[in-house]
């Protein structure tokens, strides 16, 4: 069976895994320490959500410490969180509230890093292509050529609340046969025999897995069509 993608933090821990959309928007506009206490978890997923846009950039930044590369991180999230904070009435509500915020925190990490190239540069190095190419060819974002990093992001936050809903929500019955069947493949006559009952027992439990799996991903706040277009085209 192969691991999940590795996380910092569990589901249990992240509180942006388990609210919704409304309370999110209550949270950050509760008295403290309600506030202070959501405005951290913000803070921290938006630490998260640059150290992967670093990650994707760590060509660029080899120069750099690590030291100096954390600090990088902590500047954009901060300044992410507070630019979150102050723009909140614009949000419409047309995306997850996690999604919205990530996309604030991206721009505020590509912006720095288009300013520091601008910034970094020799006046005297040619610009590529000669001085007529088109200046966006010049600050254009690198082309990715696998996932991007808001898939690598959902995709561990993702799994962050699967391997949750499993281990609280499932019987011991349960994950074995889902376990057995959907992440290690084996056949279900197998996995009956191991188990010590018939096929038709397997089926039924592992019916009653997704069915459970699928109301404790809800329960958690996300959709379970969300959870599973996280994995997709990541073969």
């Amino acid at each position: 069976m192969h691991d999940p993608p590795p996380v910092n933090e569990t589901a249990r821990d992240n509180d942006e895994t388990l609210r919704d959309n409304e309370a999110w928007l209550r949270d950050l506009a509760a008295p403290a320490p309600q506030r202070a206490a959501a405005i951290a978890d913000l803070r921290r997923y938006l630490l998260r959500v640059v150290l992967v846009y670093l990650l994707h950039r760590r060509t660029e930044l080899a120069r750099l410490s690590f030291e100096d590369v954390r600090q990088l991180a902590e500047d954009w999230a901060q300044l992410a969180t507070l630019k979150v904070l102050d723009e909140m009435g614009g949000f419409r509500g047309d995306s997850r509230f996690t999604t919205w915020a990530y996309r604030i925190a991206i721009n505020v990490a590509s912006a720095d890093l288009r300013r520091r190239r601008w910034t970094e540069r020799s006046l005297d190095e040619p610009l590529p292509g000669g001085s007529g190419e088109d200046e966006d060819r010049l600050i254009a974002e690198p082309r990715e050529t696998g996932p991007g990093p808001e898939d690598l992001l959902n995709r561990a936050a993702a799994w962050d609340v699967i391997r949750l809903a499993v281990a609280e929500d499932l019987t011991e019955r349960q994950r074995q046969v889902l376990t057995r069947v959907v992440l290690d493949g084996q056949p279900p006559e197998a996995v009956a025999a191991a188990l010590g009952t018939n096929r038709n027992n397997v089926y039924k439990l592992l019916h009653d897995a997704r069915s459970g799996l699928r109301r404790a991903i809800e329960r958690r706040g996300w959709r379970p069509d969300d959870v599973m277009a996280s994995f997709a085209g990541s073969e």
